[in-house]
């Protein structure tokens, strides 16, 4: 019994992955953040995740609060989520409860001579990979010209990425897994006011959250380079406002 509502409950998962991914595969550059939106919030959804988290070693018994999304069960989340080149966000989105039900184990049936001390467990396979996140198979660069990151923006005078940067710099990362021999060159570029010492040292530190981002997503830091430009490099006219905001940007630039 216990292996067919396992089965039913994969069998869900994959289901509810494919009515949720329709969306998503409609959008333009198929943005992930609409599924992962998705929260598993009540007691008992999180008290599945920590027997499965228990189950693959991730939570020690007794060391959480059953049902309750506490620092202890919150931090096995971050690192199943490490561990799977998934969001580090320490809580129950859609894309790792899907995960966590792929490692679900359940108790495999007892031998009618065998004495059986404790519970024994079968590791079930992953699902289908319909339920993992596929990025296009369309590369960043053509004829290696640079890419402009339209959308990533950054708090004034500083390199504190905004939150709504996070959709073209998950597209950026999710490419970057899909052609793992792309290295590039992540350009930081500045404008007016603050003098030029001061312009090109915020345009490196920009550039350095911009690859630290890629790497929090799983993207080898080998493969990335970050370089300020600060005032050096204008593709507009500095000398109105909208020229000024057009010559703060982040360029990528294919150096393999």
């Amino acid at each position: 019994m216990s292996r067919i509502l396992n089965v039913s409950k994969l069998f869900m998962a994959l289901l509810v992955s494919v009515v949720l991914a329709w969306p998503i595969q409609a959008a333009a550059m198929g943005s992930l953040d609409a599924r992962s939106g998705v929260m598993y919030t009540s007691p008992e959804a999180i008290e599945e995740a920590q027997t499965i988290l228990e189950q693959n070693d991730y939570l020690a018994p007794g060391s959480y609060h059953r049902g309750e999304l506490d620092p202890t069960t919150s931090g096995a989340i971050t690192e199943f989520q490490s561990a799977h080149t998934v969001r580090k966000t320490g809580v129950l989105n859609f894309d790792t409860m899907v995960l966590l039900w792929s490692h679900a184990m359940t108790p495999q049936d007892a031998v009618a001579s065998t004495a059986v001390e404790k519970t024994t467990y079968v590791y079930m396979p992953a699902v289908t990979p319909a339920v993992v996140y596929k990025p296009a198979a369309t590369p960043l660069f053509v004829e290696k010209k640079p890419l402009l990151l339209k959308g990533v923006e950054f708090d004034i005078d500083k390199a504190t990425l905004r939150p709504e940067s996070r959709t073209t710099l998950d597209r950026v990362a999710a490419s970057l897994r899909t052609w793992p021999g792309v290295n590039l060159e992540i350009q930081g570029h500045t404008s007016e006011p603050g003098t030029e010492t001061h312009n090109m040292q915020l345009s490196q530190r920009r550039a350095e959250a911009v690859r630290a981002y890629f790497v929090s997503e799983g993207i080898d830091g080998a493969r990335l380079t970050a370089n300020g430009y600060g005032e050096t490099r204008m593709i507009a006219d500095n000398s109105t406002e909208g020229g000024r905001q057009v010559n703060r940007r982040v360029e990528l630039h294919e150096t393999r």
